[in-house]
This record gives structure tokens, sequence and C-alpha cells, in this order.
């Protein structure tokens, strides 16, 4: 690194400086309520200590010798968040498997054999990588460029940034607990669908989002046919089988913003924002048809039934969407099973 231009005492004070600085971030950094905001607080935090014009955090995933990347600012943030860098052949992976900072000055010929997809190759650009490490393993790492002049990394900004990352470890790695506990709070066991809890808060969140907006939320509910006989002749082992089955069914099927649930025994709910009651109708179609055609469950002859409710400008409260797509499921069992049940909106 080019120090020529420092004296020892810049240094020395530089580094102070900056060690109190770290000190002063991490009740900040460690006091984050989600993994985002953790993430975030550590770009906000590190950019007075150890000023970049880039910056990113990636996850190690040891199983597949690769690196993603959990968060992008400054330049070509599509292209690093798209980015999934291997252990064995990049800058990143150096740091992770040698477990210490690495850094590439202006001109290193490695910043030319490593460029990363989608961005221009430039020999200006400086590099800092050091490695979040909780134990004795490395989880990930937090990587800093400078891509204008000048861009050297002063020797004491590479030991300010070691210093830093223990910190971003343990504030990942705590956020990141807390995320996983958070997300077992809301999922079903089984399925691995959302809950009761999360399509509760999550349907009412919905309509009220939707209502300022004056435009419709739909919902679903699904029932799988006869399973109570599935269950007695077969086995509670099958029965669980079987709403594994249905579940896949129903996350392929979901569009980008529809919210999957089960919300008890062989009932589940899809909540679709902004979805008018006949675009539900024909979302709960496709996905009776599909249960159909998948041939599922021991006889290869599983079906389920459907009632779809709507609130034509969200106005309506979760309890009587939740009532009016009960009913409409209840009506589509009564009339032969297999089927989708539409109704009148629920606000009529």
């Amino acid at each position: 690194m080019d120090s020529s231009a420092h004296t020892t005492a810049d240094t020395g004070d530089r580094l102070v400086s900056g060690l109190e600085a770290i000190i002063d971030a991490a009740t900040g950094v460690l006091a984050a309520q989600s993994l985002e905001e953790t993430l975030q607080g550590m770009a906000d935090a590190l950019s007075p200590i150890v000023p970049y014009t880039s910056l990113a955090v990636f996850e190690v995933v040891w199983a597949e010798r690769m690196l993603v990347p959990l968060l992008a600012t400054g330049r070509y943030v599509p292209e690093t968040l798209a980015s999934r860098p291997t252990l064995e052949n990049s800058v990143t992976g150096s740091a992770v498997l040698r477990a210490e900072v690495v850094y590439l000055a202006p001109g290193d010929p490695l910043l030319r054999e490593h460029v990363m997809p989608g961005t221009p190759q430039s020999d200006e650009d400086a590099i800092l990588v050091a490695p979040l490490v909780v134990g004795d393993r490395v989880v990930g790492t937090l990587n800093v460029w400078r891509e204008d002049e000048p861009a050297w990394f002063q020797p004491e900004e590479s030991l300010l940034l070691r210093r830093f990352a223990s910190l971003a470890a343990m504030a990942y790695v705590n956020s990141a607990q807390r995320e996983q506990l958070r997300i077992q709070a809301l999922t079903d066991e089984l399925t691995g669908l959302f809950n009761r809890r999360h399509f509760e808060h999550c349907l009412s969140s919905v309509l009220r989002a939707e209502r300022e907006r004056g435009g419709p939320t739909s919902v679903v509910y699904f029932d799988v046919d006869a399973f109570k006989g599935i269950n007695d002749t077969y086995g509670h082992a099958v029965g669980d089988q079987v709403l594994c089955e249905f579940s896949e069914v129903l996350r392929a099927q979901s569009r980008r913003d529809d919210i999957p649930c089960r919300t008890g025994g062989e009932e589940f709910c899809l909540v679709l924002p902004r979805t008018s009651r006949e675009e539900a109708k024909h979302v709960a179609d496709r996905v009776v048809a599909a249960v159909r055609a998948a041939r599922l469950g021991p006889r290869r002859n599983l079906t389920v039934s459907a009632g779809v409710a709507t609130s034509p400008d969200s106005r309506d409260d979760r309890e009587r969407l939740v009532r009016v797509a009960d009913g409409h499921l209840m009506r589509a069992k009564r009339e032969g099973r297999d089927r989708v049940v539409l109704g009148e909106p629920a606000g009529d």
C-alpha cells in the first residue's frame, strides 16, 4: 500500500480515531432488529471509518463452495447482487480460504484476472476484502472498493476494516439467528408455508395497504378433499406427505406477490394482493387443475376444493373476508368437490 504521504503521527491519529468510531458504532449495529437493518447499518457505520465508493457483504455457502451477496451499495449494484463468486477462483474467495484481509491495489494483475461479470475492467480500482469470522469459521466477507483516483487504501485502513469486520461478524450472526427464529415462528413446520399467525397478520396488512390505493384484495381458501379418509386408511405419515405434495403445487402455481399459507389441518389459503375476483378465480382454477393433473396421493386421484372472496376496494376487514371465502369453500365441498366457487364480492 502507498503510505508515502502519511507520517507516523497521521497514521496513529487515524487509527485511534477509527477504533473509537468502531466502538461508537457497535451499539447501533448490534441493536438492529432485522438482518436487512444490520447489513445497512454496517455499510453506514463503515463509511466514515474506511471511506469507499462501493461495498458488498457476501455470505459463504460452504456446501457449494461459493459466496452469495446479501447487500450491495455504490456502483454496479445489480451486477454485484447477481454474482456468485467461487471460493477457489475469486478474490473474495481467497480472503475466505486464507481467513485474512486481502488487498488489491491499483494496477494489481489480479484486478484484470478477476473482473465481476457485467462490469468494466479497470486498473485504477482498489479493493479490500475482510473475512467475517465467528469462532474458527468464516461466515462471510465484507468487501469495499475505491473506484476513483486516488484509489489507494492505507495500511491503517486495512487494520480498521479487519477490526470492523469482527464487529460485523457478530452482528451478522446474531441478526441471522434472530431472523431464523422469526421465520420459524411464522412458518408451518410440516410444509414450509407461512402459518395461520402470519396469514392473519399479512392479510390485515395487505388490506390496509390496498385500502389506501382503492384496489382489490382477494383470498382463496383451499381444502384437500377426502383428507380424513386418507389419514384413516393409510395413516398420518401418508397424510402428511399428501399435505406436503399439495403445498408444492400451491407454491409452484402462486404468482410472485401471492402469499401461500397453511392455516390448519388440510386447509390452506392464498392471499392475493391487487387481484380482482376474476383473476383470483383464474389462479384458483389453475391450482385445482394442477393438483388433478399431478395425480397426487396414495391412489393418484387427489383433488382439492376452493372458495374465493374478494374485497373490491379492500374496505372489508380480515374476519369478514375470511368468513366469505370459507363459506364459498364449504359450498364447493357440498357441490361435489374438485371445484372452485366464486360467489359474490365480499362487500356485496
